[in-house]
């Protein structure tokens, strides 16, 4: 990804500057600087009035910075930030630090009132912030999940995702609006046609075909599927991967039924999962917005996604199993158990043909998110479900996980729903609500957190 650029604003009152409020900023920066995929343009002072405030506006705007980074080392005028993030239309991360230990005397910093009374400017100016608190340490790595968060939505904004056949039969879920999708996210879709995929096959290069299968068999064992199966799941990985060069793609949505398994005589169910293993997230039965949601995912985490349905809950002890038919990662796979590659239990009636990679997915903590147009298709939504995953057996063909919700299981499935949200999720690996929440901030979207 492209280095985010964030501008530091060191904040201060000018009658309260002593000798110690250089050293904090310096200190600051220090840390600042460790931030990772981070070029920090610093003002290169403590800034204390609107005038010296203009001149480094001007600075951070020849940069082209990505983010206003303003921490108030005390309190300091109201007028700056509002001004500035006003000129230069990029989020600002209200930075506050705790009050020094009170002796009776004056008050020494007042940091936190000053972000409280900034934050209700920018709030009434309908622009994007958000607000970390606490001394470096603490701070900067909170700064940096936000940082995340920014970089993934400018990241969003050169993505393409290629379509394979479009969406599955009946799946009402999958359906996507292309224009609004490339207007509110900056996501352009590229239509592939099933036929292209296949008659790729028959072409893909030795080098791709010897790549396709070290992917295919990654830590994998061989269940009941023959080698005529791999074969041809081997070449149709191998499509995959070139048409990812060929359309620039980065993610892909694909109609993996019925033609794939009526017409070519496999499921593909293990060779998305493959895709997603090499960074190239792969949704299910055509589902565009799934596709999306994977990419949002990896990139708030760094770790692959599993798409999935939510198929039972326990309302007495707020868990509920996520399940796929065979399309997860293997690098999801429960610790001591092995990836099976296994015919498809569902394709006609079960058993019949392959491919499908069977296996618990590992615990640990877990957000699910979704996301979805309202009902008028006027705005954006986005749902997310925190919970842990724990410790799941091979209760069922595929792969599942059960996961302890952090809410009522009931509170959580009626409200899923009650607001029409599709049966289709994504869960991510990790407790990436906060960051979630920034990004629905920044992009203005609806959103809905269990």
């Amino acid at each position: 990804m492209k280095k985010i650029k964030a501008a530091y604003l060191s904040l201060v009152k000018g009658s309260w500057i002593t000798d110690l409020l250089e050293k904090r900023r310096k200190t600051s920066l220090k840390a600042l600087e460790t931030l990772d995929n981070v070029e920090i343009i610093d003002c290169g002072q403590l800034v204390q009035n609107e005038a010296e405030a203009e001149k480094i506006c001007r600075k951070f705007e020849d940069e082209k910075v990505d983010v206003i980074i303003a921490h108030y080392i005390t309190f300091s005028l109201g007028g700056i930030v509002p001004g500035m993030a006003a000129k230069l239309r990029k989020p600002v991360l209200f930075w506050s630090e705790p009050e020094p230990a009170m002796k009776g005397k004056r008050i020494e910093a007042n940091s936190f009132c000053a972000t409280n009374m900034n934050a209700h400017a920018l709030w009434k100016m309908n622009l994007k912030y958000d607000f970390i608190y606490g001394n470096a340490a603490s701070a900067v790595p909170e700064i940096q999940r936000r940082i995340n968060v920014i970089a993934c939505v400018n990241h969003l904004r050169n993505v393409r995702i290629g379509s394979a056949g479009g969406r599955v039969p009946g799946f009402y879920t999958s359906n996507f609006s292309e224009l609004e999708m490339r207007e509110k996210f900056g996501v352009e879709a590229e239509g592939v046609t099933l036929l292209e995929i296949v008659k790729r096959t028959e072409t893909a290069s030795k080098k791709s075909l010897v790549k396709a299968r070290e992917v295919l068999m990654n830590g994998c064992v061989c269940g009941n599927v023959s080698e005529e199966e791999l074969n041809k799941g081997t070449a149709l990985l191998a499509s995959f991967m070139e048409l990812t060069e060929k359309y620039h793609l980065d993610a892909w949505t694909v109609r993996c039924w019925p033609e794939f398994s009526d017409l070519y005589g496999i499921g593909v169910c293990h060779l998305l999962g493959c895709l997603t293993g090499l960074n190239i997230p792969a949704a299910c039965e055509g589902d565009m917005y799934g596709a999306l949601a994977m990419l949002i995912s990896e990139s708030l985490t760094g770790k692959p996604s599993f798409f999935c349905d939510l198929i039972s809950f326990d309302p007495d002890g707020d868990t509920g199993l996520f399940w796929h038919c065979g399309a997860a990662p293997v690098a999801l796979c429960r610790k001591g158990c092995k990836p099976t590659i296994n015919k498809h239990s569902i394709i006609d009636g079960g058993d019949k043909k392959g491919l499908a990679c069977e296996f618990p997915l590992e615990a640990g903590p877990v957000t699910v998110l979704r996301i979805s147009e309202s009902r008028d298709r006027k705005v954006f939504r986005l749902m997310t479900i925190s919970g842990d995953g724990i410790e799941t057996e091979q209760l069922l063909k595929g792969n599942p996980l059960k996961v302890k919700f952090r809410r009522s299981a009931s509170e959580i499935t009626e409200t899923l729903i009650e607001n029409g949200f599709e049966h289709h999720y994504v869960m991510a690996r990790g407790d990436i609500a906060k960051d979630l929440k920034f990004f629905a901030k920044l992009l203005e979207l609806e959103l809905t957190q269990l």
